[in-house]
């Protein structure tokens, strides 16, 4: 991946957790879910780059990265398991919230919020600048 696609993902996934945060603090948890989801998306492509076969699916990505497979650094995936967790139970909340159309409480949504928070965090750590 090249430093403007690099760029524009993580613009993307910072844009998609301020709408989280915006969501979130107006009592729309299943779209904060839901955008909260996609900011680690965007932001493990970020770590991870380029899928190897022109598109990333989704559990592939999270494996990818919990592996410690990141273009960004050598990272030792075995500090990844408490995340990786995270962001299973995120993507479950994803699909109740996008295609099982269940209910998201305020806490769900905070969790989701936090997890995100550390993806994140996680990645800056390792970003070009």
């Amino acid at each position: 991946m090249d430093q403007n696609e690099q760029t524009r993902r993580w613009e993307t996934a910072q844009e998609h957790y301020k709408a989280a945060e915006l969501l979130l603090n107006e009592g729309l948890f299943k779209a904060s879910v839901t955008r909260c989801y996609y900011a680690c998306f965007q932001a493990m492509w970020v770590a991870v780059g380029s899928p190897p076969f022109g598109h990333w699916k989704h559990v592939g990505l999270m494996k990818t990265f919990r592996n410690g497979k990141w273009t960004l650094a050598l990272v030792l995936p075995t500090s990844f398991a408490p995340i990786y967790k995270k962001l299973l139970a995120l993507y479950e909340l994803r699909l109740d919230a996008d295609y099982r159309a269940s209910s998201v409480d305020q806490l769900k949504a905070l969790e989701a919020f936090h997890a995100t928070k550390q993806v994140l965090d996680l990645v800056i750590q390792y970003k070009n600048p």
